[in-house]
């Protein structure tokens, strides 16, 4: 194999497939396979998880394969200056030269590497910067826990109504204590699915996604494909049932306000400093159109802040919440208001933004003491 072409792209197409690299019992999977072909050269990278291909330009002088120690090639290709390199294969090892620079770097045959998949036919395209959004407006309310698999993972399925030509996109996460929802409608979908995508898998690729462009999406019984200009992206996806999130979702609201959520996320940060860290309790007490957040801690004191906030009902609750649960949901939803509904202090309390209605984020109370 011999292939000259640009360092800088080189680079781009290792950096994007580096995020499926894994240091495990087999060596070859903390490695890229370099591809030369007729038509430019691809890196690919899987954890066997998922999977990554990135195209990059190339003149190829001779056709072949390699497999290369991904993290080091990484780091060489960062230190190289820019202009084009020649990268060419003495047996398994992988010769880069560049001007007066030269690096011969220890690999492993190509045909060691495993088995990649091929495309699936897609389902629905949309932008890339949208796809983005769904994943991290839901993700971080994911599970964590190996055990229970259907919760750790987003799970997207679609809906068609009735008399409508395009379709619904719901994407679902949650952890058993809260759950975040993202409606997107108004999509071209060829076909009704129910997936849940590995947590992994959606970190990897919510990385290397672009603001520009379009991304295609396509799904099969045990695998889904998103495929840009410049990469596609495989994974397995999670054999389990998710839990009926519907079932979660309160339908009526004994109290509701509104706070302006930058004010409502400085408060919260401010008295959390002194929250327990186990449970990071901060207590909501809404009287009218005041909302006193406070925490009490026997070793480190306590803290509290009054804001005002919109209110069409008199009627009092004290409930308590994880800080650390209420800021990751409110960092995310970007609209200057954001609405609150509560039924009592045992109930899960519905944050959303009031200008956005497509997003809920569900949060189950913490226990308060008597």
């Amino acid at each position: 194999m011999k292939i000259i072409c640009n360092r800088d792209d080189l680079l781009q197409a290792v950096r994007t497939v580096q995020n499926a690299l894994t240091s495990t019992a087999l060596p070859v999977l903390s490695h890229v396979l370099i591809l030369a072909k007729e038509k430019g050269g691809e890196v690919i990278a899987t954890n066997l998880e998922s999977t990554i291909y990135s195209n990059f330009e190339a003149d190829v002088e001779e056709e072949g394969n390699i497999c290369l120690p991904g993290v080091k090639l990484f780091s060489i290709l960062r230190e190289l200056p820019p202009g084009q390199l020649s990268l060419e294969t003495r047996d398994s090892e992988g010769l880069i030269k560049m001007e007066q620079i030269f690096f011969s770097l220890l690999g492993l045959p190509g045909e060691d590497f495993p088995e990649t998949p091929a495309p699936l036919k897609p389902v629905f395209t949309l932008p890339q910067q949208v796809l983005r959004m769904i994943f991290e407006k839901t993700m971080f309310s994911a599970g964590q826990d190996e055990v229970r698999q259907n919760l750790n993972c987003v799970f997207l399925e679609t809906t068609f109504p009735e008399q409508k030509a395009t379709a619904i996109l719901k994407a679902v996460a949650t952890d058993g204590r809260r759950l975040s929802l993202l409606t997107v409608s108004d999509l071209q979908i060829s076909e009704p699915f129910q997936i849940l995508i590995p947590l992994r898998a959606v970190r990897e690729l919510t990385k290397i996604l672009e603001k520009e462009g379009e991304v295609k999406v396509g799904v099969e019984q045990n695998r889904v494909f998103f495929q840009t200009h410049n990469f596609s992206f495989f994974s397995q996806l999670i054999d389990a049932r998710f839990p009926d999130y519907q079932g979660v979702i309160p339908r009526d609201y004994r109290i509701s306000f509104k706070a302006k959520r930058e004010e409502l996320m400085a408060a919260i940060r401010r008295v959390s400093l002194l929250t327990e860290q186990q449970t990071r309790l901060v207590k909501f007490t809404l009287k009218g159109d005041s909302l006193l957040i406070n925490t009490t801690s026997a070793r480190l004191g306590s803290a509290y802040q009054e804001l005002s906030v919109l209110t069409e009902q008199k009627e009092e609750i004290e409930i308590g919440f994880n800080a650390t649960f209420l800021l990751e949901a409110l960092r995310i939803m970007e609209e200057d208001l954001v609405e609150v509904h509560l039924i009592d202090n045992e109930s899960p309390g519905v944050f959303q933004p009031v200008e956005s209605q497509n997003y809920l984020y569900i949060l189950m109370p913490v226990k308060l003491r008597d």
